[in-house]
């Protein structure tokens, strides 16, 4: 993905469309290319209307997937699924999950959706996907004293670089042939560069702002030629009929547009990737 063609997608207030058949790309000029099977129409929906309940798996992904010091499970990627929620009239809940069992946890009803997960083939396979929340790029996170300012020479050195274990960045580092350290999550990832065994972390763009904002004494190395550019959407089950997967995408085009999800993103100081200023390393 260019630079050029990154924008940091917008939310909220939302709009439940009840529409005839299709995506949300059949009816707006979203562009959308998300489908739909499953059963009866709209039952995906009904189901969760029936619960009073709208479950999300919640893998940690700060900023935009967040645990607060009391274990809530939040951040700027729910804000689409809390209005959708609040529009069926039901609970969103929260349901923690990690990175390695997330589409598992989605496949055994857990919950209902799985949030900020990026789009692959290989989880197509077993799940679907909503139209994208966001658009980004996987970046390296060094020490400021690294003598690496390239992902080149990142790889030239031999040494290891961690990453969050199933996370979709995981295994596009794991081509470029570096000797990856996969651990449970990004918190861990980081830890693991800061006790010196490895030279760095390759991390979803908005984990990496979190961590160089959060500590000085870190910088990201932006890969040119991007080694992985993703889309993030909600995971949704394999059978989830067409008419549930249009209104759930028409709620995420109405929260992107709004400029809700824009201004949340502003809150937590997520750039664009070629508005990073000093926290890239040079």
């Amino acid at each position: 993905m260019q630079k050029s063609t990154k924008r940091v997608l917008g939310v909220a207030g939302i709009c439940v469309v009840a529409a005839a058949s299709g995506y949300v790309g059949a009816g707006l000029s979203s562009g959308s290319e998300s489908g739909g099977v499953g059963g009866p129409q709209g039952s995906f929906i009904d189901d969760i209307k029936d619960r009073g309940e709208l479950r999300v798996g919640v893998a940690i992904a700060a900023p935009m997937t967040v645990q607060g010091a009391d274990g809530t499970l939040g951040g700027p990627n729910l804000i689409p699924l809390r209005a959708l929620a609040d529009q069926l009239g039901v609970e969103l809940k929260p349901v923690a999950a990690e990175w390695k069992n997330i589409v598992a946890g989605l496949q055994a009803d857990r919950y209902d959706f799985a949030a900020n997960l990026d789009y692959t083939v290989e989880r197509s396979l077993a799940i679907q996907f909503t139209d994208p929340v966001y658009e980004y790029q996987a970046v390296y996170v060094v020490k400021a004293d690294s003598p690496h300012t390239t992902a080149e020479q990142i790889r030239a050195d031999g040494g290891a670089v961690a990453t969050a274990q199933g996370s979709a960045p995981e295994k596009a580092v794991q081509e470029t042939g570096l000797t990856v350290m996969p651990v449970d999550n990004y918190s861990n990832a980081l830890s693991a560069l800061q006790a010196g065994r490895v030279i760095a972390e390759f991390a979803d763009l908005p984990t990496a702002e979190a961590q160089t904002l959060a500590d000085p004494s870190l910088k990201i190395v932006v890969p040119n030629p991007p080694i992985y550019s993703a889309s993030a959407a909600y995971g949704i089950p394999a059978d989830t009929d067409t008419r549930s997967l249009q209104i759930i995408n028409i709620a995420i085009e109405r929260a992107r547009e709004s400029g809700q999800l824009a201004r949340a993103y502003a809150d937590v100081d997520y750039h664009e990737i070629d508005d990073l200023g000093d926290l890239v390393k040079k």
